[in-house]
């Protein structure tokens, strides 16, 4: 039920904009870092090496706060290990802030909350051992060059964080503690 209340309030709040929010779309790729899956009721702690992170977004400009609804996907693999690993899938609501810093340059701040598909290999074979929704939340912060009145380059870091993942395990269900940092390249075209 989340996965469908959350984007359906989502995109019924971006689609109830007033008319002074100028539309836009955004897209970015980059490098996601991924932290250890962490269990910390066993000690078991599974590396994990850097992958590549992307995402688009549709939303509204309102003179310096935005609002938009994004989707995400990001692959790592496990340390030492070319075929296992784990992929997110997220889809976001994002408010950010620009700051007014008289030129082409604009830093900016966010938050966002949402939903993320966590799928996580067994590294002793090929099948899933995880593959749910939990909440999500990322905090990030950037800075756009604005090349021309409609289009703006970004550079960014995110911090996301899924919540409540738990690891089945012979005995009973295990928390599991993980964490992603993303640095992210993208373009953004205002309508």
């Amino acid at each position: 039920m989340k996965k469908i209340v959350i984007p359906a309030m989502l995109f019924a709040c971006l689609g109830a904009a007033p008319a002074y929010a100028a539309p836009y779309v955004s897209g970015s790729v980059g490098l996601g870092i991924a932290g250890d899956f962490k269990e910390p009721d066993l000690g078991n702690v599974y590396g994990m090496d850097s992958g590549f992170a992307v995402n688009g977004a549709v939303g509204y400009d309102f003179d310096g706060l935005r609002v938009e609804g994004a989707v995400g996907y990001q692959k790592n693999h496990y340390t030492d290990e070319d075929t296992l690993g784990s992929s997110l899938l997220t889809v976001m609501a994002n408010g950010y802030y620009d700051f007014n810093a008289g030129g082409e340059l604009k830093p900016y701040v966010m938050a966002g909350l949402g939903i993320a598909n966590l799928n996580v290999d067994d590294s002793f074979g090929t099948d899933p051992w995880l593959d749910e929704s939990y909440f999500a939340w990322q905090l990030g912060a950037g800075v756009g060059y604005q090349v021309s009145t409609s289009t703006t380059i970004d550079v960014g870091y995110r911090y996301l964080k899924p919540e409540g993942i738990e690891c089945p395990n012979p005995a009973h269900l295990t928390k599991v503690s993980w964490e992603s940092h993303n640095i992210l390249v993208g373009i953004r075209y205002k309508f």
